[in-house]
Formats: C-alpha cells, structure tokens, sequence
C-alpha cells in the first residue's frame, strides 16, 4: 500500500512539471484492443513492474496477435484504487463516461481490472484511426516502423505544416517542367500585400498556396524542403474501391494548402517509399485541417 502511495504521489509530481519532454512507450494491448480503440483507455496495475510506461506522454499499442500498432498521446493518466465501489467517482468528470464503458467492456477479461489494488488510467488522444488504417500498420516492415518512430517522437524535424488550409487557386493545375503559370489579377494584389514573390514554375502555385498559409520552408544546403503533394494517385486501401486522387491534376487540390506539407529531403524520399506514412500524412491533414478529399477518415463523435 505504500509503494502504491508513493508511485501515486511521484506521477502526481510528473504531472505538475508539464510533461515537458516526449516519451513514446510501446505497450501491449492485445487482450484490451477493441476496447482501447473505442474507449481510448489504456489501464494498467500501479506497481513497479508497470513503472516503464510511468511516464509515457504517448503510448504506442501493439496487438501481438494482428500485428496492429497505434500511436496515441496521452491526455491524462488517473489513478484509482479499486477497492473503492465509487473509484469512478474519483476521477475528473469528464472522464467518468468513458472509464464506466472502458470498465464495462473489459472487466470479464482476467488479469486486466484484478491483482492490485491501484490501477492507472490512461486517457488517450481521440485521433482518428480506422479499422483500414489499423490494418494497414501490421503491413509495414520493422525498419519502417524504426523510421515512422523517429518521425512520431520529433515530427517538427521531417515536416512543416501551414498554418491554415486553404485553396489558393481553384481550377489550376500542374503540367510538364518547362509551364509557367500566369496568375489572376486577384492572386497578384494578394502575394504584394503579402510581400511573397510570385512562382511561375510549374509547381510554383502549390509552393506559393504553402507560403501563403503560413508554412514555414527551412533550407537543407542551397535548397528550400520539398514541397509535397500528400495525395500523389498513390497507395489504394485494400476493400475501398476509391481512387486515390492526384493532386497536380486537380483543380481542387494542386494549391490547397491543406494536401502541402514542406518535408526534409530525407522524409520526402520516405514519403515516397512508405505506404503507412503516407496515410499518416493525410491523417495529419484531416486531423489539422478537417481535410478529407475521399471523405474517408471518420468524423469526431
């Protein structure tokens, strides 16, 4: 009981500093899976063999049997003891809604609300992840999950996000190496209020839709970061009949600054070569900008 205590009061201390580092835990979730995902509870025994993912800001879920794995933040840990009927009560009330179903769903299942006394909660972010995309994690290689990590714990070093997503230019579209564009009258008054300089590359409107959104384009050596279309017509999902649109040939989507992402040479190649973080990136794009062009992604409950 007083180990219990103690390890209550020193998460009580992490969480008044403001977790101001990262650290992304794996954790095992096979037996709690479905309840997880639909309650976005992760629980486990307050006791010294639970004391590596004491601290975890993120926890990544793996379900050995599917092969399955899910990043997800931690918004809040509680810890409860058991013994109490009213334990539920004990917790913020925003969260009593959620902990009663997550109790519900799992309570018949040995070994997971039994055995100790104090149990901490896990309140994860509610990000979208559906069941395609669920499946889709268990296809990736374990070096590619290495580099998908890497991505995860330090985002902001591989891609740059505007600030808003909005479509700058409806209607054009990017043709061979050697077009250049000639901008309306409007778009013109806009970049010289911007102080921006206009681009009539070909790629030029996607990279001038980014600037203007507030996207942020470091160099790498004489060069800017790549600026990347995330729908490129690539990586179908198996059982969705959907094509996957190509946004130099949309009207709707070559300078929509919510499908441009600026990305280190070295994660522009990789977002070439990796189905997964190809997905991830247009769950980014949903997530930031409500951006869904398939209207795929599920919408928040």
């Amino acid at each position: 009981m007083e180990t219990a205590r103690k390890i209550e009061k020193l998460y009580s201390n992490v969480l008044m500093s403001g977790l101001r580092h990262l650290n992304l835990v794996e954790v095992q979730a096979g037996l709690t899976w479905d309840a997880v995902m639909e309650h976005r509870i992760y629980s486990c025994p307050g006791s010294m063999e639970y004391m590596f993912v004491f601290d975890a800001t993120d926890l990544l879920l793996k379900n050995r049997a599917t092969g399955f794995r899910v990043p997800l933040n931690v918004e809040s840990v509680q810890v409860c003891n058991l013994t109490d009927p009213n334990f539920i009560e004990t917790v913020p009330e925003k969260y009593r809604v959620r902990l009663t179903k997550y109790r519900d769903a799992v309570q018949n299942i040995p070994g997971i609300l039994n055995g100790h006394h104090f149990h901490r909660f896990y309140f994860l972010s509610n990000e979208p992840w559906p069941e395609w995309l669920q499946e889709l994690t268990a296809s990736a290689s374990e070096t590619e999950w290495s580099a998908i990590l890497s991505i995860c714990i330090e985002p902001y070093r591989f891609f740059k996000w505007p600030k808003a997503g909005t479509l700058l230019w409806d209607g054009c579209t990017r043709g061979v190496e050697s077009q250049r564009h000639e901008f309306p009258q409007e778009i013109i008054s806009q970049f010289l209020r911007l102080g921006l300089p206009l681009d009539t590359r070909n790629n030029g409107p996607a990279i001038m839709s980014y600037q203007a959104a507030g996207g942020i384009r470091p160099t790498c050596g004489n060069e800017g970061w790549h600026i990347h279309h995330i729908y490129d017509g690539t990586s179908p999902i198996n059982g969705i009949s959907q094509t996957v649109p190509h946004a130099v040939r949309d009207g709707k989507l070559f300078t929509h600054s919510a499908g441009l992402v600026a990305a280190h040479p070295v994660a522009h190649h990789f977002a070439h070569q990796s189905n997964l973080l190809k997905w991830l990136l247009r769950r980014e794009a949903f997530v930031r900008f409500d951006f869904d062009p398939m209207n795929i992604f599920p919408k928040s409950k």
